[in-house]
């Protein structure tokens, strides 16, 4: 062979090498990178193109390759399992050139269950941030509850608190995550039924996406309670919201919170609170019906309405409602609250026995779903 081309030859092996070091995953090219279990590996040898193949790195950490066999490559870095390829190859090849490249890291991998768009097992890079492996689950679900969420690793269980992640950039909650991690994000345990008498339960009402009844193991701040409920709808008087608690009315301003990020505003939600974002102003003498019937919300009360009259008000029930185990919520005036159940099939069927209850100003009529 002419000296030139030799040389020629020796240049266009170079760039061959280069083009596949450049096609390569980050950690493929890194010569500390570990390789592990179910990685896809790339091994070609110069001047035999039989040999170039794709090969996963099999459950007991080996690969089989043409002319040498199993050889183990799980625990090895890129180098390593080069030199040896090269070593076992040299018996049936005359002065192979052997080349690795990872094509695929299979092996670092974490799981994401819970209110996560697209649970699952993800393959990411060694070291990623809990916040960016996030999006390749496609983010969090509504009902997620943040707080709560935590990283299962070995035989610990670490908590993580994502409202401070997400809403304060409080980058301490930013773990890096190791390989078979599980991230667990809980689902705030929320519902319609009344018969469900939990530690903290909440209603929300008015100018949200998702008005309805929530239940808590907390208090937590009004924003929080605002985001599991979908947050603000259009059309909400943002200064004029409320929380109703026993016979008091307090005053928020959702708008000097939500622009002016006045967190004086931001008050904690006990157990039976009532949130109340209005529409086009305060309302007064308002009572509420949320559950199943067709518009959930807060209605002014007048002089003359009954609870039959509200579900009218409310478009009527859904086809999944439990009419005969309808829950009145009425405040006392020691600041406590009675629960009534009604059957209002009996009031329906049998007015003249049964007589409508009329409503006073702040109570709250749910509706619960059918149990079957």
């Amino acid at each position: 062979m002419k000296k030139k081309d030799l040389h020629n030859r020796l240049l266009a092996r170079s760039a061959v090498m280069a083009l596949l070091l450049l096609a390569a995953p980050t950690a493929g090219r890194s010569q500390d990178y570990t390789i592990g279990t179910d990685d896809l590996l790339h091994i070609s040898v110069w001047d035999y193109k039989e040999l170039d193949h794709l090969i996963p790195v099999r459950p007991d950490g080996k690969i089989s390759f043409p002319l040498v066999g199993e050889v183990q490559a799980a625990g090895l870095t890129v180098p390593q399992l080069t030199e040896t390829l090269t070593e076992r190859l040299a018996s049936a090849v005359k002065a192979p050139q052997v080349s690795v490249v990872v094509k695929e890291i299979r092996s670092f991998r974490v799981y994401f269950v819970g209110r996560v768009a697209k649970p699952g097992v993800y393959p990411i890079k060694a070291g990623t941030p809990l916040l960016q492996a996030l999006t390749l689950a496609g983010g969090l679900l509504d009902g997620a509850d943040l707080p709560a969420a935590y990283i299962v690793r070995g035989d610990q269980k670490i908590p993580v608190d994502l409202r401070r992640l997400i809403h304060e950039a409080d980058l301490n909650q930013n773990l890096l995550l190791r390989t078979d991690d599980t991230v667990v994000v809980p689902e705030v345990v929320a519902g319609i039924n009344p018969q469900e008498i939990l530690e903290r339960r909440i209603y929300l009402l008015g100018k949200v996406q998702k008005p309805g009844v929530y239940t808590l193991r907390k208090e937590v701040p009004i924003l929080h309670a605002l985001f599991l409920a979908g947050g603000l709808a259009d059309g909400g008087d943002l200064t004029s919201a409320f929380i109703v608690r026993g016979d008091g009315r307090l005053p928020v301003n959702l708008r000097q919170l939500i622009q002016k990020g006045d967190l004086s505003q931001n008050l904690m939600v006990q157990h039976e609170d009532v949130i109340v974002v209005p529409e086009g102003g305060e309302i007064q003498n308002a009572v509420f019906i949320m559950g199943e019937v067709q518009k959930q919300g807060v209605y002014p009360r007048t002089e003359a309405l009954s609870i039959l009259k509200l579900v009218a008000l409310a478009g009527g029930f859904t086809k999944y409602a439990a009419s005969g185990r309808a829950t009145l919520i009425r405040e006392n005036g020691d600041k406590s609250k009675t629960l009534i159940k009604l059957d209002l099939d009996d009031i329906m069927r049998y007015p003249a026995a049964k007589e409508d209850v009329s409503l006073m100003p702040g109570d709250v009529v749910i509706i619960p779903q059918r149990l079957f």
